[in-house]
């Protein structure tokens, strides 16, 4: 039998992570990998150092070059944190015990923990960040080729649960890609703010690195390509709480179109649905259903990041110049929040790559719904002649009727006397096609469209970044477990 792997995370389980993250992010938060991201800034750190002939070129070449978890000892930095109770100085120990003794006198010089900690969660952050920019491009191209494709269908608008008015499916899917673009458009004014280095000494004041502290940390920032702080921001925690709350607005907006779905998916609607293929089950006594959970996961992902983004903005309160219950707190809901939105992403993909349209059902409900859908049209219609409240008092109490009696809400009509002796029927039934009193969807559509995608295409997406293991030389490999 395999040997049991425990995975109390549900991220990290075998049979279920599916629903809520992807491997790629995974790996920016798998235990190892974020070791390694730690040496890669102790590195930068020495190697700017050096540059400045803060400490000799030479330690700073031996330090770096033996940068590489695999050469180091896993069960002396685990039983290091144990004895220890410190985050960081076990791995130090670990890395010290395989450079020249001398040189290794040299690692984390002058920095301080959350230094080199913060810098990592900011690298960290850029790698979520171009991941999600990335598939919320792909996301907004799917549906601008969606709203193209359906431009003209005319559709039921619904406000409040209810039957409003005709619109078309084009102008609803447009309405999920302009909401979709201002958020693209907010991660990319983001960055700027967000990923920046920290390199600041115990307090704030960089006195281990005496006159050269600010060349060093352009140098430092340079090598790791982030922008440098103006000043500590060990208890600063805006910067973490933004990057949560932006993902949040993300991830709202895409529950949004995935809730959207869903409701339209119920039987008595069923004018849209999420991608089927036979072998998927619904229920394990009802065999006839056809859940829409990957929508339903949408959403749940949603609310998971929504507290995350409560618990960064909790962690905007800290005393003096470091706290750790905000950074702590900060090491779940960047991770988490970063898994789940990267999930959801590729759940919205493949939702939206094969969503199933049913356009004879919108056409049913169309034609169904069709003059109670054209009560505005049809009152200012009728407003001309008898004046718009009495054209609106006449068709409220019809409808109100209609929806009592079962009647034909045009037979009520022909039944009062302002109507009948002002309009003929044929009149009335010329103002109750819905194709007619869809305004300006399809011009709303088309102009969406181009905006985006002109836009879109002026996007600069990074290149995909290559995350090799860092356990790459050890004959065991790399578990990706991202908790």
């Amino acid at each position: 039998m395999e040997q049991c792997r425990l995975s109390a995370h549900i991220v990290d389980s075998r049979f279920y992570s599916r629903g809520y993250c992807t491997d790629e992010a995974r790996k920016i938060f798998c235990d190892l990998y974020r070791y390694q991201r730690w040496l890669d800034v102790e590195s930068a750190l020495a190697l700017s150092q050096a540059e400045l002939e803060i400490i000799p070129a030479w330690a700073a070449r031996e330090i770096t070059a033996r940068a590489r978890l695999e050469e180091l000892d896993l069960g002396a930095i685990e039983q290091g944190l144990r004895t220890t109770s410190h985050s960081l100085m076990p791995l130090l120990d670990a890395w010290r015990a395989v450079c020249e003794p001398a040189a290794g006198q040299f690692i984390h010089f002058g920095a301080t923990t959350q230094d080199i900690q913060d810098t990592a969660q900011s690298l960290e952050m850029r790698d979520v960040l171009d991941i999600v920019q990335r598939d919320l491009a792909a996301v907004i191209r799917q549906v601008m080729t969606l709203a193209e494709r359906y431009r003209d269908m005319v559709t039921i608008g619904r406000t409040h649960t209810q039957h409003a008015l005709p619109m078309t499916l084009g102008l609803k899917m447009v309405v999920w890609l302009d909401e979709l673009w201002r958020n693209q458009q907010r991660l990319t004014a983001i960055r700027d703010r967000v990923l920046v280095s920290q390199l600041f000494g115990g307090v704030g004041t960089m006195d281990a690195f005496a006159d050269k502290g600010f060349e060093l940390l352009e140098i430092f920032s340079r090598r790791l390509g982030l922008a440098p702080a103006r000043t500590a921001w060990h208890a600063a925690r805006d910067r973490v709480a933004e990057f949560l709350a932006t993902m949040a607005l993300v991830s709202g907006a895409l529950a949004r179109i995935a809730d959207e779905i869903r409701c339209l998916a119920r039987n008595e609607i069923g004018e849209l649905e999420e991608p089927f293929q036979m072998g998927k089950i619904g229920s394990s006594t009802m065999p006839h259903k056809r859940n829409p959970e990957m929508c339903e996961q949408v959403v749940v992902l949603s609310r998971l990041i929504n507290a995350n983004a409560g618990l960064g903005l909790e962690g905007l309160v800290s005393e003096h110049e470091r706290d750790y219950r905000s950074v702590r707190m900060e090491w779940v809901t960047v991770a988490d929040t970063s898994l789940f939105i990267c999930g959801q992403l590729a759940m919205m993909k493949e939702i939206l790559a094969d969503l199933i349209v049913h356009e004879k059902a919108i056409r049913r409900n169309v034609d169904q719904a069709a003059i109670m859908i054209c009560t505005e049209a049809l009152m200012f219609f009728l407003g001309r002649k008898i004046g718009k409240n009495t054209a609106h008092r006449i068709i409220y109490e019809t409808s109100m009727a209609a929806v009592e009696s079962g009647r034909p809400l045009i037979e009520l009509l022909m039944e009062q006397p302002e109507i009948r002796e002002n309009f003929r029927r044929s009149e009335l039934e010329t103002m109750i096609s819905p194709e007619n009193h869809v305004g300006k969807s399809a011009e709303l559509t088309r102009r969406t469209i181009d905006l985006v995608d002109r836009e879109l295409a002026e996007l600069s997406l990074p290149p995909d970044r290559e995350r090799a293991c860092p356990m790459a030389g050890n004959r065991g490999g790399c578990r990706i477990s991202a908790q």
